[in-house]
C-alpha cells in the first residue's frame, strides 16, 4: 500500500494534474480541510499500463488510510527528525487519505482530509502533509522532500477571511531544491471555500461567488502559482 501511494505522489511531478484546496469554514473558525489530487489524465495518457506495471494490479483500489497509523509506524524515524518537524507531522495525527484508482473508468484520485478546531492548525497545512507522506517511503528523508518558498496561514476575523502568503527568505540551496521539486508542477490549482455567512465581496479580482454567496472559487494555472504564491492572497469579506 505504501508503495502505491509513493508512485501516486512521485508522478504528480510528471504530469498534468488538478489541485483542489477546499475549505469548509464555521463562524467560530472551526471546520474541515481537503487537499485534493485529480491524476485522472496521467492514467489515461498511459492508457493504464502504469498501473499495470507499477501499482500490481488493482483494477480498483478505494481505500482509506489514516496518518495515525503511519505516524505511529515510523516513530522510531519521526525521531530522529528535528523537534519542529516532529511537531508538525504529530499535528496531522487526525489526518485522512481517501485514494481512488479505477483502470476502467480512468480515475486516480487522492483526497487529503482533515477536521480543525481553528484555522490556526491549517498553517502550512501542505507542507505539513508533504513531511508526513515522505514518512511512506523507508528510503526516503522528509529533509530532503520538497521545498515551499512560503508559509500560508489563513484567519478569521469577525466578519472578514483572510488567506495570507508570506515568502521565504530561502538559502542558495533551499531555493535550488524548490526549483528542482516544482519545476515539473502542471495543470490547475483551485480554490473552494464554503462559508456559513453570505459573503459580500472578495478582493480577488477574478473569484466566482455562488449562487447562494455561501461559496467561492478561484482558478489559477499551476506554474503561475508556483511562480507567484502570493497570487493567491486575498481576502473575504462577509455579511
Amino acid at each position: 500500500m505504501k508503495k502505491i501511494i509513493l508512485v501516486f505522489v512521485s508522478s504528480i511531478l510528471l504530469t498534468s494534474c488538478m489541485f483542489t484546496e477546499e475549505i469548509y469554514i464555521k463562524k467560530n473558525g472551526s471546520g474541515n480541510y481537503a487537499f485534493k489530487i485529480d491524476m485522472s489524465e496521467m492514467l489515461n495518457s498511459m492508457g493504464g499500463e502504469t498501473t499495470k506495471d507499477s501499482l500490481q494490479k488493482p483494477k480498483v483500489l478505494d481505500t482509506i488510510i489514516f496518518f495515525k497509523d503511519i505516524i505511529l509506524k515510523s516513530k522510531d524515524s519521526i525521531a530522529k527528525l528535528s523537534k519542529e518537524d516532529q511537531q508538525l507531522i504529530n499535528e496531522l495525527e487526525d489526518l485522512k487519505l481517501h485514494m481512488l484508482v479505477n483502470e476502467e473508468k480512468k480515475q486516480m484520485l487522492l483526497d487529503f482530509n482533515l477536521d480543525f478546531k481553528s484555522l490556526a492548525e491549517l498553517k502550512n497545512i501542505q507542507e505539513k502533509i508533504n513531511k508526513a507522506q515522505a514518512l511512506n517511503d523507508k528510503k526516503s528523508n522528509p529533509e530532503k522532500d520538497m521545498t515551499f518558498n512560503a508559509d500560508v496561514t489563513y484567519t478569521l476575523d469577525k466578519n472578514v477571511f483572510s488567506r495570507n502568503v508570506q515568502l521565504k527568505n530561502l538559502s542558495t540551496e533551499e531555493l535550488k531544491k524548490h526549483t528542482k521539486s516544482t519545476s515539473m508542477l502542471d495543470g490547475t490549482y483551485r480554490l473552494i471555500y464554503h462559508f456559513e455567512k453570505d459573503i459580500k465581496n472578495v478582493s480577488y479580482k477574478y473569484a466566482q461567488i455562488s449562487a447562494d454567496k455561501k461559496t467561492l472559487t478561484i482558478e489559477v494555472p499551476m506554474d503561475s502559482l508556483v511562480k507567484n504564491p502570493k497570487l493567491l492572497e486575498f481576502k473575504v469579506k462577509l455579511k
